[in-house]
């Protein structure tokens, strides 16, 4: 039996014409409603929560002393950050991938008072600008006491492995590198590459914070830079492990395959072991 004749070419161009304007349309809607909505949930989540600062503080003495810093962070924590960070009053500049989610989530940072650079990494090349980091560079350079938060496994992973742009920045701006780590006792994993945590309300909210660290001399040669972006990465991943630990999570699957340790099950405490009684002795014949 003959199979069935395709379609038209002026069908197609009308079907994928509808496709292209209904996407518009719906990006449009999602650019309208989903930054209030952003904001509304997280106010909610923070205001039902315990925030537990730790050190964290120490970020706006670090920024004010040393003229700007340049804090590290994985991509997982990003929900949050978004609002927690000015929560804490820290006013942050950071990077976005140009194309519509890059949008949805400048139009979500921008909300919450974060100055936002367009053009970060993509697995498309056309959404990327080879001189957005001169930008940055720049942007530090001029202004006073700038705070960038840098994703540096993100946009598209893979997790947990730090990408050298945040250390760029700092070596050619003379500023620290900081740490930066944001978990929560509760909370869903999107089934995304890095499975994004959402907090949930009534919860746990921990920071924790490592650094001032100075790049190096020998990091303006590519064998130093590795040297140091390594030690970076190494010192943030024990972060990572110490605040899922602290919060009562197992390590993700990503972060043992990269060679971290589950922790050891310690038994349980017991009591004093008894010595058996003694054997009778069998009675002689």
């Amino acid at each position: 039996m003959a199979g069935r004749s395709a379609s038209p070419p002026h069908l197609r161009r009308l079907r994928k014409a509808a496709r292209r304007a209904l996407s518009r349309a719906l990006n449009g809607i999602a650019l309208l409603v989903l930054p209030p909505l952003y904001g509304l949930y997280m106010r909610f989540v923070y205001a039902t929560s315990r925030v537990r600062r730790n050190d964290f503080e120490r970020l706006h003495d670090i920024v004010a002393e040393r003229d700007g810093a340049v804090a590290l962070l994985w991509h997982e924590e990003v929900f949050s950050v978004a609002y927690g960070y000015p929560y804490l009053g820290l006013r942050v500049h950071t990077l976005a991938s140009r194309g519509n989610a890059g949008e949805l989530i400048t139009r979500v940072l921008e909300r919450c008072g974060y100055v936002v650079f367009r053009g970060g990494s993509s697995r498309h090349s056309s959404r990327r600008r080879a001189t957005v980091v001169r930008e940055m560079i720049d942007h530090m350079r001029s202004g006073r006491e700038v705070l960038y938060g840098i994703t540096v496994d993100g946009s598209q992973g893979p997790p947990y492995r730090m990408k050298r742009g945040g250390v760029v920045i700092a070596r050619e701006c003379g500023r620290p590198v900081v740490l930066a780590r944001t978990w929560y006792r509760h909370c869903l994993r999107l089934p995304t590459w890095d499975r994004t945590g959402i907090p949930l309300p009534f919860n746990e909210i921990a920071y924790f914070l490592a650094g001032p660290y100075d790049v190096p001399d020998e990091a303006r040669t590519r064998d130093g830079m590795e040297r140091f972006r390594q030690r970076l990465e190494d010192e943030l991943v024990e972060l990572t492990v110490r605040s899922y630990r602290e919060l009562g999570h197992a390590l993700p699957a990503k972060l043992v395959e990269r060679g971290v340790s589950p922790p050891r099950a310690t038994p349980p405490e017991s009591a004093p072991a008894q010595t058996p009684p003694p054997r009778r002795a069998s009675p002689s014949r």
